[in-house]
């Protein structure tokens, strides 16, 4: 009997050390399945945080006139006052020094060069004078501290408010919270000049190197004045507006469908 009872004592025991051996890969399994909900949200969550970067809203308002105008992610190939596509603008004179600078006038984009990507522009008066235009980067931010737009121009400009109105804000704000920057000044060099056949009779350097000129930033040509300001040669932005040698009104813009083609090499 007390071998029988001893015999069945040790078979007992060799079981329950089989069962022992087999236990952890069975609590491990057990312990997955414990926290399979767990281990199944991690992922998920850095899925979600990827997700979210792609989603965050542009909280980043442009800063510069081709941002302004419509064009802060991808490039501007027709400065104002072409139209959106290259079209002409005409402009009639209605200052007595535009009448006497250009009389009317119009701008016309001319071919790309080489290894570029916005047009210059000619920009031909009436009487036969002749500029064509580049672009100056962000020219007219970047005199914002030298040169009241505003008071130069004869009409309210507001890019400084814009800016401004971005800087003193609490908060980031989205594209649908922006304020509107309302006219802008885009600055041009003037890379070529074309003989008119006659003297100006407006004020002005004699040899104007800048053409400053006033757009509106949701492209209402036909409802507000254009304004052109020149500047004589130097750095820019200038030091302040004693450099301007005048400033010309003209009225709405005509748009005229004028094909492009080739490039200037």
């Amino acid at each position: 009997m007390q071998i029988g009872t001893w015999s069945a004592a040790l078979l007992a025991m060799a079981l329950l050390g089989g069962c022992s051996q087999e236990a952890p890969p069975d609590a491990q399994d057990g312990s997955m399945a414990a926290n399979g909900a767990q281990l199944a949200t991690t992922p998920a969550e850095e899925t979600s945080d990827e997700g979210s970067d792609e989603g965050e809203p542009d909280t980043y308002p442009p800063t510069t006139e081709q941002g302004m105008y419509g064009y802060q992610y991808e490039i501007m190939p027709f400065p104002p006052p072409l139209g959106p596509n290259g079209e002409s603008r005409t402009f009639q004179a209605n200052s007595t020094a535009a009448f006497g600078f250009t009389g009317d006038v119009t701008f016309s984009a001319l071919p790309l060069r080489e290894n570029e990507v916005i047009h210059q522009i000619r920009m031909e008066g009436a009487n036969g004078l002749s500029y064509d235009l580049a672009v100056v980067p962000n020219g007219g931010v970047d005199a914002i501290s030298t040169i009241d737009w505003s008071k130069l121009m004869m009409t309210p400009v507001g890019m400084a408010d814009y800016l401004k109105a971005q800087e003193t804000s609490d908060i980031p704000l989205t594209t649908s919270e922006l304020i509107e920057p309302g006219t802008l000044v885009f600055v041009f060099e003037v890379i070529t000049i074309g003989k008119s056949g006659k003297p100006s009779d407006a004020p002005g350097c004699g040899n104007d190197r800048y053409i400053a000129i006033t757009a509106p930033s949701d492209g209402s040509w036909d409802e507000l004045p254009f304004t052109i300001a020149t500047f004589s040669p130097g750095p820019w932005p200038p030091a302040d507006s004693s450099r301007n040698c005048g400033v010309l009104g003209y009225t709405a813009a005509e748009l005229s469908n004028e094909g492009l083609s080739g490039v200037i090499r």
